[in-house]
């Protein structure tokens, strides 16, 4: 794999996250604090059209990366694919479930009890957390498919895809709408070659029209998966021209977000939870905003850089002060195995 591969893939994910970011921004804060008909009108512009871009980007990447383990020993797949993500879930699941049990309670809000969320989530993945159960599912999928021939799971992925709005309901909808993505990542890492090759630019221009003229022709489904057809080109386009843009030096950004998407996924929504209810205390602030566009545009682009910028932060910061576990299964965990069973 080369570096610029390596780049690009960063670039796509670091573009993911920050998408997912704004779509959080908005359904959880914005929306309930910003009337402003024209300024709610571009924010909501913007979540639409690149609702059918945010999450196949991601997945399709994920899958890409993924594909190397299908060649590996099944001890190494299960630690980095399955073992460790599953770690990741239950933590943060956990951690999830005691703020928000913690946060209803100071809030006076009616509660549920942990344990039974908890629990819940272990199964079905209704947390802002599911990409991480998709994830560990998914590489099941495509692991215990590997000896199938690629085209025939690609073809039952696709249908599960375009079905899924149809008869999955929340929260399995969006893994199953994820599926052909993922899968077309993890089977297929050679499509990544035609999209990074010398015609990238070429590629760009012509699925970016075709995203284009999809998005003017009419609105994207449910979360934009039941239109895996936009999704597609979208996925295609951005692949080709960030191969294309990735290696710049203004670029690097971008990057460093997407070599840390884990802990801005886990905590944008924490963050815009705990500013709903600093606005809940403090109504001037809130009816202050409401009433001046240009102040709540500034506030909200201060908010997704600052989340992204805490995130990152945070998970460097506990890299080197010893709390790296909460973000990474811990190494001498399965050094610790290998000597109990010598």
């Amino acid at each position: 794999m080369t570096p610029e591969r390596f780049s690009w893939a960063d670039s796509a994910r670091g573009l993911s996250v920050t998408l997912i970011v704004i779509l959080h921004l908005w359904a959880i804060h914005l929306t309930y604090w910003t009337a402003d008909a024209a300024f709610m009108r571009v924010v909501a512009d913007v979540v639409e059209w690149t609702t059918p871009l945010r999450i196949p980007l991601f997945f399709f990447v994920s899958g890409f990366l993924a594909s190397r383990a299908l060649t590996r020993p099944w001890k190494s797949a299960w630690r980095g694919r399955v073992l460790g993500v599953l770690y990741l879930y239950v933590l943060w699941v956990a951690f999830s479930t005691a703020f928000f049990w913690i946060e209803n309670r100071a809030m006076d809000r009616p509660n549920e009890n942990p344990l039974v969320v908890l629990g819940r989530n272990l199964v079905s993945p209704e947390t802002h957390l599911w990409y991480l159960w998709a994830l560990i599912v998914l590489f099941l999928v495509v692991w215990a498919t590997r000896r199938v021939p690629g085209w025939v799971v690609l073809a039952v992925a696709a249908a599960i895809s375009v079905s899924a709005p149809f008869v999955l309901a929340h929260p399995y909808l969006q893994v199953g709408s994820a599926t052909v993505f993922y899968v077309a990542g993890a089977r297929f890492p050679a499509i990544t070659s035609v999209l990074t090759s010398a015609r990238r630019l070429w590629i760009f221009a012509g699925a970016a029209a075709v995203y284009i003229a999809s998005m003017l022709l009419g609105p994207t489904g449910p979360w934009g998966f039941s239109d895996p057809f936009t999704s597609t080109v979208g996925v295609v386009a951005m692949v080709a021209l960030l191969a294309a843009v990735s290696n710049h030096r203004w670029m690097g950004v971008l990057r460093l977000v997407g070599r840390n998407t884990l802990p801005v996924f886990i905590l944008n929504p924490f963050v815009f939870i705990l500013l709903n209810d600093l606005l809940v205390e403090n109504p001037s602030i809130a009816m202050w905003l409401g009433e001046r566009p240009r102040a709540a545009a500034l506030y909200a682009g201060g908010i997704i850089v600052a989340t992204i910028a805490i995130s990152v932060g945070i998970k460097l910061g506990a890299d080197r002060i010893g709390l790296r576990w909460l973000f990474a299964m811990p190494a001498r965990w399965f050094a610790t195995r290998a000597v109990s069973r010598a």
